[in-house]
């Protein structure tokens, strides 16, 4: 039987998710689910208005894909709790999951990818948002998520010509493939941290 793959293409907002997801949807020859896709398709010109419908559409989707035993891809910022249901429902139906997350070095160059993407027609996030999964979306990633998926790969997509590879894993597991950038995001961890702290007082 062939096997059966979840990828998690992941990271904060503006972190070069969907540069990732276009080169892993055309090598794997995956569908993909993108909650922002469904909210187009439903509302064009506000898709922020259309949540709740987005997310049955979204969902149903979700179990028609599982019901195929077809591998797909999902996107999320893994700052909030879906993820963790779909993961569970992929389990259960016998899927591997593959956890890919994509950073930057700040919240900063987030900000600034999402108002050049808005210029060129893309969906807008208020700053506060992006700022606050910048944080969550790091330390989920790290502390929570990457120890209940299969394997995972850690990108820096920084540059222009390409996502880096910095490291890859299984739970707690992993090799470094770049020092200097793995270094990188020990130091964001820790400060994220300490912003998620300061938050919650």
């Amino acid at each position: 039987m062939k096997e059966k793959v979840l990828y998690i293409i992941s990271g904060a907002n503006g972190s070069g998710k969907s540069t990732l997801a276009e080169v892993l949807l055309k090598e794997k020859h995956l569908e993909f689910l993108n909650a922002d896709e469904i909210a187009k398709e439903i509302s064009p010109n506000a898709i922020n208005k259309v949540p709740i419908s987005a997310g049955k559409v979204y969902f149903k989707r979700l179990n028609e894909f599982l019901k195929k035993d077809v591998s797909f891809a999902v996107e999320s910022t893994l700052s909030g709790m879906n993820i963790v249901k779909i993961i569970d429902k992929a389990k259960l139906n016998g899927y591997k999951i593959i956890l890919i997350y994509s950073f930057l070095q700040n919240c900063t160059t987030c900000i600034e990818r999402v108002k050049k993407r808005v210029k060129n027609g893309g969906h807008n996030v208020p700053e506060e948002d992006i700022i606050r999964r910048y944080y969550k979306s790091i330390v989920r990633f790290w502390d929570n998520y990457k120890n209940i998926v299969d394997e995972w790969t850690l990108f820096y997509n920084g540059y222009d010509y390409a996502p880096l590879i910095v490291s890859v894993g299984i739970k707690e597991k992993y090799d470094i493939i770049n020092i200097e950038m793995q270094e990188k995001f020990n130091s964001i961890i820790e400060m994220a941290k300490g912003e998620i702290k300061t938050g919650d007082k």
